[in-house]
């Protein structure tokens, strides 16, 4: 998918733009590069933004998760990847040397200014994930601007929205998007698993342990607000809400695996209190979808369903045959003291959830 630019004359000949990825991960580059799968480049370069960058450790590691799927990506493509580089910081960026940006989100501080910084004159818009997409950082400040259709500044840059499908009226971009080509989408997650299936295979090893030799496997993507609660952790009455709500789930014969979130504190979101119905949990720089896909082909046949909060569930629902199952907000508000000082938090979390369940809900790609 290419984007009409003005073409820069080197001597007597037009050349490709120099292309630049902006990405919070490997599932947005699954979207962002089946997106570009087909722009010419002179130069494509692929930078980590966000609060990764914040924490060495688990930025190191989700760059060199990338740059095994790079390296598969450039000895499997090289026509469309061969010139596909990750750049480890963007201490070299220079204004002017970027034609095209591909981004997450134009309301996202840390790729807007680089935006800004580099003079880049034209974005695409992909989307939060595998293609969601965020009107802006939080939900409420979106539902006017959505309603009335108002545009979103973009300083003079041409721009251009794909993102993945129908959103609802109060969530909208503000054109009309235009569709991502599906079948490179899931091709190219394809090659993720298949690059990372070695590094994998540890902790599919643990899951399969966990969740024993028999009936459903049940996993559950832990939301990102251990940091909200005393200790850092979700307090157990809270998850003892949660799996009232999980229909089938037995916890007097079965186990819940937790998945970390990558933004979970160091400790881990769920404390040493914790029933013995839920596994351990477990954190990996190595995206929920890609883990699932593995469990899929090891255990065919045997149903895998995938509870949580995330975007990561509409991958999982999109990527894989997994079933997924939407925990309520509502015992957030319950068990958490602070949206009683900050109702309109609780609001955008009960938003957001509303809205990736919507999209989820939607036929598979």
């Amino acid at each position: 998918m290419t984007l009409a630019l003005p073409q820069r004359s080197s001597g007597a000949n037009p050349r490709a733009p120099a292309v630049l990825v902006l990405t919070g991960g490997l599932i947005h580059l699954v979207h962002q590069l089946a997106v570009l799968q087909d722009q010419p480049a002179q130069r494509l370069a692929v930078l980590i933004t966000g609060v990764l960058t914040r924490d060495p450790a688990s930025l190191e590691a989700m760059q060199t998760t990338m740059e095994k799927w790079f390296s598969h990506l450039r000895r499997q493509d090289p026509a469309r990847f061969g010139k596909l580089l990750l750049l480890k910081d963007d201490c070299g960026l220079r204004s002017g040397d970027w034609d095209l940006c591909y981004l997450n989100n134009p309301w996202v501080v840390s790729q807007r200014s680089l935006v800004e910084r580099l003079a880049i004159p034209a974005i695409i818009v992909c989307g939060d994930g595998l293609g969601l997409y965020y009107r802006c950082a939080r939900e409420l400040r979106a539902i006017v601007p959505s309603l009335l259709k108002l545009p979103i500044p973009a300083d003079g840059r041409r721009m251009q929205v794909v993102v993945s499908g129908r959103q609802p009226v109060w969530h909208r971009p503000p054109q009309t998007p235009a569709t991502p080509p599906l079948a490179a989408r899931r091709a190219l997650f394809e090659t993720l698993v298949a690059s990372l299936e070695s590094e994998a295979a540890p902790l599919v090893a643990a899951w399969r342990a966990a969740v024993g030799p028999r009936g459903p496997i049940w996993l559950c993507s832990v939301p990102n607000l251990a940091h909200q609660f005393p200790g850092q952790h979700l307090p157990r009455a809270l998850l003892e809400q949660w799996v009232r709500h999980l229909a089938g789930f037995d916890p007097a014969s079965q186990r819940l695996v937790p998945i970390d979130h990558p933004k979970a504190p160091p400790g881990g979101s769920v404390g040493q209190d914790r029933p013995a119905w839920l596994a351990d949990p477990l954190r990996s720089s190595i995206p929920l979808e890609v883990l699932v896909r593995l469990l899929e082909r090891e255990q065919p046949g045997r149903p895998i369903r995938v509870a949580g909060l995330t975007s990561a569930l509409y991958g999982v629902r999109h990527l894989t045959g997994a079933t997924v199952v939407w925990l309520p907000v509502l015992p957030l508000w319950r068990h958490n003291p602070a949206y009683r000082r900050r109702p309109l938090e609780f609001l955008h979390r009960w938003l957001r959830v509303r809205r990736m369940r919507l999209l989820s809900d939607q036929p598979v790609d």
